[in-house]
Formats: structure tokens, sequence, C-alpha cells
């Protein structure tokens, strides 16, 4: 089941075989969605064309009392936002040592109790390993882009492949921005243990004050750890009757329908934002010729180049509210 092993002197041979016998660059967009996982438990993840519209549909009010007259009402309108994306390249540089310490976690995976031929031979090891570097990668996209990130064409790691959330709200929010002024908290100087229960409140607040039909939807509250355990500190010094020191709220007081989100990738950052999981997005480009993957053997290493294009972008801003911190 297992086959035979690996020539390592062919190895890059090998590896453009497996990713070119099984589509090429589509290979490259599956490990890159699978290398989401981290991604897809608090953002909706979309592959779509570069400048595709992301869609939010709000249904209105078309109802009126009875009457022998025709009078058209607006049923829905739809917010959109362009779908953009960068380039973004894995370069690494890997010894036939890496090589093998690759395969035997491959081995490993193929020998564990419960898998079948059929998952072996879908999974081959080239492909095996292309799919451990992207996930892995992805975990820095995670922490360093989703939030963070700043596109810089001469920068080096996660935080410069592309916008992340933080710029593409900053520009929403900015005079002529798409983001409505109702929408953004203009939060204290300095977010403290002693004001910190006012600074989420205040920032749920928006959606009583603009939205209030939106109550009955499921939304996210993302902030940082820090941000968070003050908030429960503030909480516990503004209701020490009834909140003890270990309570982790899941949700806001009186919002039920407000989960928290303690997100890794706000660390450092005192920005906090309400929307439903469904209106941040990542993204990723689904053209071909996109993505692709190079392998040149060297004298004591390979160096191996993956393409990917991707992006971070909220959908629609009638359902993001947010503070003005970055």
């Amino acid at each position: 089941m297992v086959g035979p092993v690996i020539d390592f002197t062919n190895f890059g041979t090998e590896l453009l075989k497996t990713v070119e016998d099984m589509g090429g660059n589509i290979v490259i967009i599956n490990s890159v969605m699978n290398g989401v996982a981290a991604l897809r438990d608090d953002f909706d993840t979309e592959i779509i064309r570069d400048k595709g519209l992301l869609l939010s549909a709000e249904i209105l009010d078309a109802f009126m009392p009875a009457s022998d007259t025709f009078s058209g009402q607006k049923a829905m309108t739809l917010k959109t936002r362009t779908a953009s994306f960068n380039d973004a390249d894995i370069d690494l540089k890997i010894t036939n040592d890496d090589i093998r310490k690759a395969y035997r976690s491959y081995l490993g995976w193929v020998l564990e109790n419960g898998r079948t031929e059929a998952q072996v031979r879908e999974n081959p090891f080239g492909l095996f390993f292309v799919n451990r570097i992207i996930t892995q990668h992805f975990q820095f996209a995670r922490t360093n882009t989703s939030w963070k990130g700043v596109f810089n064409q001469a920068g080096s790691g996660a935080g410069a492949i592309t916008d992340g959330f933080l710029v593409k709200m900053t520009a929403g929010r900015a005079v002529g921005g798409d983001i409505a002024a109702n929408h953004v908290f203009t939060a204290a100087a300095s977010i403290t243990d002693v004001n910190a229960y006012d600074q989420v409140n205040g920032v749920a607040q928006l959606v009583v004050d603009t939205r209030p039909d939106l109550l009955a939807m499921p939304m996210n509250f993302y902030v940082s750890q820090v941000n968070y355990d003050r908030y429960c500190r503030a909480r516990r010094a503004a209701f020490p009757t009834f909140v003890g020191p270990g309570e982790k709220p899941r949700t806001l007081d009186e919002r039920s329908n407000i989960t928290f989100v303690i997100d890794q990738g706000l660390a450092g950052k005192d920005t906090m934002a309400v929307t439903p999981k469904q209106n941040l997005k990542f993204i990723a480009n689904e053209a071909p010729g996109v993505y692709s993957i190079n392998v040149v053997r060297q004298a004591k290493h390979w160096e191996i180049s993956i393409r990917v294009s991707l992006g971070f972008d909220y959908a629609s801003p009638e359902l993001l509210f947010l503070n003005n911190k970055v």
C-alpha cells in the first residue's frame, strides 16, 4: 500500500510530476484552501476571480396597506465590494535531510490505523509535501496577514504579502469610504481595565442604534486577548456581586446574538469589530495561471518556489461595526 520508496535524487521531477498529473495549479489552489483551516474557523473562505463581486443582499420591507393602486417598492439592495488579490511567493531552501524527514512524516500518516488504500492513492508524497508547506505558511497568514497585513512588494514575511482587514477597514471608514460614520465608535485614547467594559458595549451599541433588525442575526465580536481580559476585569469591577473572578463570558451582556471571538490576528491591536463571520472573507484567486510551483536542484539542496494568489476583505459595509482604532 505504501508504494515504492522515492528516489530522493529525483525529488524535483517526482514532485512536479505529481502536481502536473493532478491538475497543476488546481492542486495548489486546493492546498491553499486546505491550509486555511484556522482561517475558516473565524472567516468565510471563498474562491473567486479577480475583480469579482463580493455580494451581500439585504431584503427591504415592501409591505404596505392593501389598496387598489400599485406602488412598486424596492425589494433588495446589493452592497458590493470588488475582490482584489496579491500574488505571494513561498521560497524555500530544502536539503535532502529535510525531504527525508518529511517522507518519514508521510509514512507515519500512511500507516495510521484506519487509513485506506484509496486515501493513500489520492494523497501521494508529492501532494502531501505541498500541502504541508502551504498549511504551515497559512498559520503565519492567520497571525500576521489576516488583520495586520500591509502589502509591501519589497518586504518579506506573511505580514507583507497582502493588505489585511485593518488596512481595508481604515480606508472604509475614512472620508469617502464605504463605511458609514454611524457604524464607527470613537474609542477612548487608551483602552484600560477601567473603561474596557464601556468600550466593548459602545461598539455593540452601534448595532442597536443603526440596525436593530440585525439583533437576531448571529454576529461575532472580534477582539484581542488583552482587551478581552480587560473587559472581564472591568465587568467584575462593575458587578462584583454577580460576576466571579473566573467568569469568561462567551456573549456580550444583554446581546446574546453577539459572540466574542478572541482573535490572534489582533494581538497588539485595539481594534474591535462586530460583524457576521460570513462578512469577513479570505479569498483565493481562481484564475488559471496565477499559481505555480518551481523546483531547482542545487549542489547540496533543492530550491522550491510556490506562487499563490490571495486576499482578505469584508463583503458588506452595512454589516460591519467597529471602533476607530488600528
